[in-house]
């Protein structure tokens, strides 16, 4: 158990498959964009990942690891922010203004669950993924679908998924 979140039924089974399709994980090299609320854009908050290891995120439960969020395209990284208001019936407007930064990324281990080959040792569709609701399950203190993955990877010692985005774009995890 992650302090009061019990882990996925799945997660034993993920992380057997997770650790046998890390033979496709390869060096990632891009610039990937951050979009944050204007308080957090700060040299020590923005990269901290702390935001998401103490509340969680879609690749990560709650009080478990440090999670940086990211998008390949800025469109996608605004997408994103907007569609976490829509989430809770805000209005997207509200999710502004924003800071997007461009983060130039060198990782050795990453794996990208947006090809079909990985979905699949995975047992997992995009759509599943991207319509994997994390916050319900959090609040019924149970971990969702996408985090057992996230901390699966994790676990394996991967630096980092691309995973299928809100907007059908790419985010870097």
């Amino acid at each position: 158990m992650t302090h009061d979140i019990n882990h996925h039924t799945d997660f034993d089974q993920l992380l057997r498959q997770i650790e046998a399709v890390t033979i496709r994980a390869d060096s990632l090299r891009s610039v990937v964009f951050r979009s944050s609320e204007p308080t957090y854009a700060t040299k020590l908050d923005l990269l901290s990942g702390r935001g998401s290891r103490e509340n969680g995120g879609r690749w990560n439960p709650p009080l478990s690891f440090a999670t940086v969020y990211a998008s390949f395209s800025d469109v996608t990284a605004l997408a994103e922010a907007k569609a976490n208001h829509r989430y809770f019936g805000l209005d997207p407007a509200d999710a502004l203004p924003r800071t997007i930064v461009s983060i130039d990324v060198r990782l050795s281990r990453a794996l990208d669950l947006t090809e079909g080959v990985v979905r699949k040792s995975l047992g997992v569709s995009a759509t599943r993924m991207r319509t994997d609701d994390w916050r319900a399950a959090n609040r019924r203190r149970r971990e969702s679908l996408t985090q057992a993955i996230g901390r699966a990877a994790y676990d394996s010692g991967l630096e980092g998924l691309v995973v299928p985005a809100c907007d059908n774009g790419k985010n870097l995890v």
